[in-house]
């Protein structure tokens, strides 16, 4: 009689495939998140400068924007503003029409201030270095601070150079 010769330590060829199968399935998920990146389309946040930020007399200011690390339209931003510490509205600059000078939208801002959008180069769609804002109807002995928050990354802009504050005589 022949003796029949069975191995215990195998695993079934259906298991095998179901295993492979898988662990392609995982790794590429993994690969995919990897590429488009967990935050999906939004972007990484843009550093930038300010030119200048400074009173132009007692009820005036403006803001000068310099360079962007990357091109950022005026709508992709808001500007945070605070009066002597205190939260006081947010200003958002309207969408490039190719036209200048913009009146921007300052909800919760002091009453009677308003801003105006100044592009260098409106046709261009970005902030440029050398785009303004004006800001009128401030109130005299005021400190105002600016934060500028880039909107699909949903983050702070990093900004250098003057400002991102000043105080009116």
């Amino acid at each position: 009689m022949k003796r029949v010769w069975k191995k215990d330590d195998a695993v079934s060829p259906v298991i095998a495939t179901i295993l492979m199968v898988a662990i392609t399935v995982v790794l590429a998920a993994v690969l995919y998140v990897m590429v488009i990146g967990f935050g999906g389309t939004g972007g990484s946040t843009p550093a930038g400068s300010w030119t200048s930020c400074a009173p132009t007399n007692q009820t005036a200011g403006q803001l000068t924007f310099g360079a962007f690390t990357a091109d950022t339209q005026p709508l992709d931003i808001k500007i945070f503003v605070k009066v002597d510490g205190a939260a006081a509205g947010t200003m958002t600059i309207p969408s490039n029409t190719g036209a200048s000078p913009q009146d921007i939208s300052w909800v919760g801002g002091p009453v009677g201030a308003s801003a105006t959008y100044f592009d260098y180069n409106p046709a261009g769609g970005q902030i440029n270095s050398g785009d303004y804002i004006t800001l009128t109807g401030l109130q005299p002995n005021t400190l105002y601070s600016f934060e500028v928050f880039h909107v699909p990354s949903d983050a702070t802009v990093t900004m250098t150079g003057d400002g991102p504050s000043f105080n009116t005589p």
